[in-house]
């Protein structure tokens, strides 16, 4: 009887440890599956995708500024796309200006750059560039691009839909065929490159789809989104007139959808309203919430008609909240 009390005890008490142990493993299961999940959200919560950003130009170059932003947001080296703007406003700088892609090649190879290619200059009809008149010129752009960034992303005649030189309006036919027509020559020169046709948000001047050049030439769909000047509350503009505008980030979203492209954000900023963390906030949400949707963003971080610089002071709540939401 001793004897069988005794193995009985053994037995109970290896079968306790034994349960003590698994109830330990598991717990630590538990734990280790929390941890990666917050720590794959914290990780997804700011993706270099969304931390593009045009830059100024700097004592040698837009690279240089650009890593400097990387820094701020403590983004990998090489990691968030630069976007920059080919040519200017002559025929002329398609072949003087042919050496900008070659300096961002010189100071960091590794970058990738969204190309803002003017369709047209003023003066100068779309009719004509769909006739082939100016082929020579978007040449040579797509052979210094090419020799530079073959992955570039070609954002050609962004925001049609306001009073640029390309404007679409009552020439949708016209733009729609140039439009085409300088997408196959940059497909001669670099077959890996990516096409974003990019109207401005809102109903701006015209409806922007009449001027939607085809599915096959056109990889993303982006829009150009900046927090401008609107009666209300911050929250009833957001609703008003980004989220749910004609034309809006709602809209863009089905667009693109309806496409099967996926959207791009190549400028957007504060700014014209002044310092709004709000329109901040509100735009790293929906970057997120539409993440897998999205192939990339860029922050205008330079002063063009109304102050949009966001690393230099001028906005010091957007600034911090920017940088919180945006960085690695």
């Amino acid at each position: 009887m001793f004897r069988t009390n005794r193995t009985l005890r053994r037995r109970r008490s290896k079968l306790k440890r034994l349960v003590l142990f698994l109830t330990a493993f598991g717990l630590s299961l538990l734990l280790m599956m929390r941890v990666d999940t917050n720590a794959a959200q914290r990780v997804h919560s700011s993706p270099a995708k969304f931390a593009g950003a045009f830059v100024n130009w700097g004592p040698v170059g837009r690279e240089r500024m650009l890593q400097t932003w990387e820094k701020w947001l403590k983004q990998p080296p090489s990691s968030v796309l630069g976007v920059d703007f080919y040519a200017e406003t002559t025929w002329d700088d398609f072949h003087k200006l042919d050496w900008v892609p070659g300096v961002w090649k010189k100071l960091n190879p590794s970058r990738n750059v969204v190309w803002s290619v003017p369709l047209t200059v003023k003066g100068t009809p779309l009719a004509d560039v769909a006739n082939g008149l100016h082929d020579r010129e978007f040449e040579a752009a797509a052979r210094a691009i090419a020799a530079a960034q073959p992955k570039a992303i070609i954002r050609l005649g962004w925001e049609m839909n306001i009073s640029m030189a390309w404007f679409a309006k009552d020439r949708e036919a016209d733009y729609i065929a140039a439009f085409r027509r300088v997408v196959g020559i940059f497909r001669r020169h670099s077959s890996a490159f990516k096409y974003d046709w990019c109207p401005g948000w809102g109903a701006q001047e015209m409806p922007a789809d009449l001027a939607y050049p085809g599915d096959d030439v056109v990889d993303y769909i982006g829009l150009d989104v900046y927090d401008y000047k609107h009666e209300g509350s911050p929250e009833e503009r957001w609703n008003a007139f980004y989220l749910k505008a004609p034309f809006g980030l709602e809209w863009h979203r089905d667009f693109a959808a309806k496409h099967r492209k996926r959207m791009s954000y190549p400028e957007w900023g504060v700014g014209q309203f002044g310092d709004n963390p709000y329109f901040i906030q509100q735009m790293h949400e929906w970057f997120m919430k539409n993440r897998d949707n999205i192939a990339y963003a860029a922050y205008f971080d330079v002063d063009g008609l109304w102050p949009t610089q966001i690393d230099n002071g001028q906005f010091p709540k957007s600034q911090e909240l920017f940088r919180t939401l945006f960085r690695r």
